[in-house]
């Protein structure tokens, strides 16, 4: 899997759908041989334990696994995991395979179907008709929903509510988790991109009053640096932290300071592993010679103004006036709590702040999560701000505009809106009467103390 260029993360999700299964069968079975009929149904039967869960309320609570129920989704990702753990055994160890497989030659409507369902995301499409419609198909497979269930979730399911945005910023009780909100949304961020910001990154001041912000790769992202004796460097952000953060003397007291990498080469123990997806950014920044790296862009001026004051707040309360050589690390946001006061922040801390806070705001019923505010910022852009396709992704540096779509939410409101303006201008042209009857649209309503001296450049 390493060969291949597997991620980190899919890689860690198989090895736990094969050690799952391991500890179900050494639950199960114990040190006794599994007879014909028992292998032949392990997978099965664990998928079953699976999906029933074996936890606290369960009738299977007694077996120490603490398995919460697990959703379709989730046992089609164990399956996928059996499955390629299966099939390495079977090549390079001869075992017997857990999911026998057979290959099974499609029909005229089961290929058609396969073709409708890669024409948006295979490059290779053109190549489809010279393939062999094959597939295989393996003994133990979930029960396929029915035609009426597929498709039918919900386009707006995703989408942290925006009439309660500012009510989840202002109940924060410090100025971090405000900043934190407020780049999610304002600039589109996944929560795991903030973590790999530096405190340099915040580097300046635009015309509008609004904070600027630099993003890049955090292995290989362009950095520049002076050091202890005066001297500048170039070079990328791995180096940086190889020749300015290596913190011998934390060696022994804080393992976790000492010879800081990138936090993508971090493994998911320790807190400091944070994941990064790419990003791709598409606005020319060649005529600003200060910024380096690349700028991103807030979809409302006024949430980078409110965030400059967020930040001088938290920078006053936890960096200014501090011992010297702190902070200790380069990373901007940082633990609050007693114990790890100063640490990195890390990835189970920004969802406990999550969870914490959509209790505050009486929407944990909604089973949002932390990705649903770039979720917003999809729909903010679409529906309230109305920028075509392109400017969206520009703004949350998708690659693709396939990707976009998915960000990209429209609004019924939205879309009568348009159709409403399109009318009137038409009757207008005409020398007809305009209508007076107008759609209000979704706004983004502000306190006065977010922005207030913001004035729009004209």
């Amino acid at each position: 899997m390493i060969r291949n260029g597997v991620g980190q993360s899919l890689m860690q999700e198989r090895i736990r759908a094969v050690l799952h299964l391991c500890d179900y069968c050494s639950w199960r079975y114990g040190e006794e041989q599994l007879s014909s009929e028992s292998k032949e149904r392990l997978i099965s039967d664990f998928l079953e334990a699976k999906q029933r869960g074996m936890g606290d309320g369960t009738s299977d609570e007694a077996s120490g696994l603490g398995w919460k129920p697990a959703n379709r989704h989730n046992l089609e990702r164990y399956l996928a995991g059996i499955n390629a753990f299966d099939e390495w055994q079977a090549t390079y160890h001869l075992a017997r395979r857990l999911n026998p497989f057979e290959s099974v030659v499609l029909d005229v409507v089961q290929s058609h179907t396969l073709f409708k369902s890669r024409e948006k995301w295979d490059l290779l499409l053109h190549l489809f008709p010279s393939r062999t419609l094959t597939q295989r198909q393996h003994t133990h497979q979930l029960p396929a929903l029915h035609k009426r269930h597929v498709g039918k979730r919900r386009a707006m399911g995703k989408v942290f509510p925006l009439e309660a945005f500012v009510d989840l910023v202002e109940q924060c009780t410090n100025p971090r988790d405000k900043m934190l909100y407020l780049q999610l949304f304002g600039l589109g961020m996944r929560g795991s991109e903030v973590l790999h910001l530096y405190l340099e990154d915040i580097f300046g001041v635009s015309p509008l009053g609004e904070a600027r912000v630099r993003l890049d790769d955090p292995e290989t992202g362009e950095w520049r640096w002076i050091d202890a004796r005066g001297i500048r460097h170039r070079g990328n952000r791995t180096a940086y932290l190889e020749q300015e953060w290596a913190n011998e003397d934390f060696r022994t007291r804080v393992p976790q300071l000492h010879c800081l990498r990138p936090r993508t080469l971090y493994g998911r123990r320790g807190g400091m592993h944070a994941g990064f997806k790419g990003m791709s950014f598409h606005f020319d920044d060649s005529a600003s010679p200060e910024l380096f790296g690349h700028e991103a862009i807030w979809i409302d001026p006024r949430l980078g103004v409110y965030y400059l004051t967020c930040m001088n707040e938290y920078l006053q309360e936890n960096f200014h006036g501090k011992p010297p050589r702190w902070p200790f690390h380069p990373w901007l946001y940082i633990q609050l709590d007693r114990r790890g006061h100063g640490l990195p922040m890390t990835i189970p801390a920004l969802r406990k702040m999550w969870a914490r806070d959509m209790r505050r705001v009486k929407l944990d019923h909604l089973g949002l999560g932390v990705h649903s505010l770039r979720h917003l910022a999809g729909y903010y852009c679409a529906s309230v701000l109305q920028h075509p396709l392109a400017t969206t992704q520009a703004l949350l540096r998708h690659a693709s505009q396939l990707s976009t779509e998915t960000y990209y939410h429209l609004s019924a409101d939205a879309v009568r809106d348009q159709l409403n303006r399109a009318v009137a201008s038409s009757l207008q042209r005409a020398g007809a009467v305009k209508p007076e009857a107008r759609l209000r649209r979704p706004v983004l309503e502000l306190p006065e103390h977010w922005a207030p001296r913001f004035a729009p450049l004209k």
